[in-house]
């Protein structure tokens, strides 16, 4: 039972891409306004601290000229007398008081002195303090329509002084202040609106250029194309991702089509023979037994190579998916592996001798993808050998853990070298010797996983020698030494590939 299919991925939304509805601006636009959004708190926050400051500054102005005043008059009753301080509060009518106005109020709330101005001060708060019920006291208030300072203090026994000074003229100053960091605020915001969007457009450039590109190549499936690097800033190094994941698919691509080419290839011959040897077996034409028989033989020995060539397909498809290389591996003694496959490989080569000569070692791995290095290197050797030459398998550890396989076949020819790991390749006589010609290349894509190398080198006494180098996996590390006892697998445990011609010429 299947699931839906999965649908299209769901945007983010919201004008900051985190809402759930769909995404309602374009980021040029988003970054314009978050910038313009972080302006506007700072100028909010910067002209209000501005004005805080400034009122305060001209509020505490007034404050000191009341205490300048309220101290001047204590000062005056000190020294010349209550009554001397007293007729300080008194001018002629006509004179005009700038500043501070003040009066002197008793307990029971009668002014017994104070200047002569248009603001009359009330007595309440005096009164009360003479009285002994209020402390001392500064305050903004309310006289006779008129914004003032208030200061009420003691003035002698029974006797409290107000002091007062209208703020008009400072709630003007305010205004204009306020006025002034409206407009610079209004200003700035906007300039960083348009600045914002000015260098969001200029920063996005290389994203619409890469979205540009993605798009056209969206659209055309061509692969070769590259998407251009400028600079070396976080966008090259996207543009740089974009193209090497672009080289990975091309590649990946151009090997499937390879691989489906190569096969239809080789399997287009042995269907051939099939169809015609079917065809003359069931034919009405007059047949010995002998012909029959060797008819038969032939017929089962091409379903026996098609099965194997189907198998190595299957084979090489599984190494090359992405899972393959994520399997866990385990500590492996890699002499053991040998000996259990050379086991085997004496019995379906009877016509060479295999000789081995294995040190101990230990690699990290999956113990059935090198047994099935170990039986391809060998069916490869064995099969080029001549008839009761010698194959020789090679183990020892060191830096990096080798394993060698030495035939004493024709060789590798120089100009086949390069290509002799590659799938479906055959080298000069290839054709001449049954098989698929993907047993080395599964060699090849196994010994990667592995983290390892694999190379095709001439043996010292001709023939060829293919050389797969491995890092070792101490057995120190799993607690085990050289001497230690290793377990051995029964027989049966890997599939040689038997039937396969490889890269050799």
């Amino acid at each position: 039972m299947t699931g839906p299919a999965p649908g299209p991925r769901r945007v983010r939304g919201g004008w900051l891409g985190r809402g759930r509805g769909p995404a309602r601006i374009e980021v040029r636009s988003r970054i314009a306004l978050i910038a313009a959004s972080a302006v506007a708190i700072a100028v909010l926050l910067v002209s209000a601290s501005a004005y805080l400051v400034v009122r305060h500054d001209l509020v505490s102005g007034i404050d000191s000229r009341l205490g300048a005043v309220a101290a001047n008059l204590e000062s005056q009753r000190l020294h010349k007398g209550l009554a001397a301080a007293l007729a300080e509060l008194f001018h002629p009518p006509t004179t005009v008081v700038p500043g501070p106005v003040d009066q002197v109020v008793a307990a029971d709330g009668i002014v017994l002195a104070r200047t002569r101005t248009a603001l009359a001060l009330p007595s309440a708060p005096a009164d009360a303090l003479a009285a002994g019920r209020q402390r001392p006291s500064l305050s903004s208030a309310v006289v006779g329509g008129t914004p003032v300072r208030l200061l009420v203090t003691g003035f002698g026994r029974g006797l409290a002084l107000e002091v007062a000074e209208p703020v008009a003229g400072v709630d003007a100053e305010l205004g204009r202040l306020a006025a002034v960091l409206g407009v610079t605020a209004g200003a700035g915001i906007l300039l960083a609106l348009g600045l914002g969007a000015a260098v969001a457009g200029i920063a996005l450039a290389p994203v619409r250029r890469l979205t540009g590109a993605a798009e056209e190549l969206a659209a055309t499936t061509d692969l070769s194309r590259r998407i251009p690097v400028e600079g070396r800033d976080e966008l090259s190094r996207l543009a740089s991702s974009v193209n090497a994941l672009l080289a990975a698919l091309q590649g990946a691509q151009r090997a499937q089509r390879q691989l489906v080419a190569d096969a239809s290839h080789e399997l287009r011959t042995p269907l051939t023979s099939l169809r015609t040897n079917v065809e003359i077996l069931t034919g009405r034409a007059p047949m010995d037994a002998q012909t029959r028989r060797q008819l038969v033989e032939d017929v089962t020995a091409q379903f026996d190579g098609l099965a194997h060539l189907v198998g190595d397909l299957i084979e090489l498809a599984r190494l090359e998916a992405p899972e393959t290389a994520e399997r866990a591996p385990v500590l492996v003694a890699l002499d053991v592996v040998v000996d259990d496959v050379l086991t085997e490989m004496r019995r379906l080569h009877r016509g060479v001798r295999i000789e081995q000569d294995l040190g101990p070692a230990f690699v990290r791995g999956v113990p059935a993808d090198l047994e099935r290095v170990v039986a391809n290197l060998v069916d490869n050797a064995a099969k080029w050998s001549p008839p009761n030459g010698v194959v020789t398998v090679h183990v020892s550890d060191g830096p990096v853990v080798t394993l060698a396989v030495s035939d004493q076949g024709p060789g590798i020819d120089p100009a086949d070298a390069p290509h002799v790991f590659d799938r479906f390749f055959r080298g000069t006589g290839g054709h001449r010797v049954p098989g698929s010609g993907l047993g080395l290349a599964i060699v090849r894509r196994i010994v990667e996983v592995h983290g390892g190398r694999v190379v095709a080198e001439t043996g010292q006494v001709g023939g060829a020698r293919l050389v797969v180098r491995l890092p070792p996996a101490r057995a120190a590390a799993a607690g085990r030494g050289p001497d230690a006892p290793r377990q051995r697998g029964g027989p049966g445990r890997f599939a040689p590939s038997r039937g396969r011609t490889e890269k050799q010429p």
